[in-house]
């Protein structure tokens, strides 16, 4: 007699390939969510990869005193015809003007940069008031950078 060994507590070759199909099935479906997120987060000069910075500015700068300094620090450069800057106190925005436009509570200067038509990287800003009261004391102001409609930066700024 032969005396053949069995293990039986084996998995069967057909159940074997159907968990390797399922799990090969699931990894690629991770995978496909994993890189389409990655791939629509991260496009380029969205609101993410730009950086702002805004301080409150009481000293003269080139004889302008203004009300708050703004430095573009990161992005591609933004065209003057399309951006909004806007300064929210109370929930209440108001729009400034540009530095190639006017009128407004407050205004847009720019102090170096080598385009008087765009926002450069790297180039600071002032905004100043020109008939509109921020603030009387101590208060935060935001202040809200669009380009063409969409907000790509935005920054609170504690006024003294």
């Amino acid at each position: 007699m032969k005396n053949e060994m069995k293990n039986e507590e084996a998995v069967s070759p057909v159940i074997a390939t159907i968990l390797m199909v399922a799990i090969t099935v699931v990894l690629a479906g991770v995978l496909y969510v994993w890189a389409s997120d990655l791939a629509s987060s991260n496009q380029s000069d969205g609101p993410s990869m730009y950086v702002l910075t805004a301080a409150d500015h009481s000293d003269d700068v080139e004889t302008d005193a203004g009300l708050m300094t703004l430095t573009f620090g990161n992005g591609a450069d933004l065209d003057w015809a399309l951006v909004q800057i806007e300064i929210i106190k109370d929930s209440v925005p108001t729009t400034c003007a540009n530095p190639d436009g006017s009128g407004g509570d407050c205004v847009a200067s720019q102090h170096g940069g080598e385009d008087g038509t765009s926002w450069e990287k790297g180039e600071t800003i002032i905004i100043t008031s020109t008939g509109g009261t921020f603030c009387d004391a101590d208060c935060t102001l935001t202040v809200r950078v669009k380009n063409n409609g969409d907000v790509v930066m935005s920054e609170a700024v504690h006024m003294l």
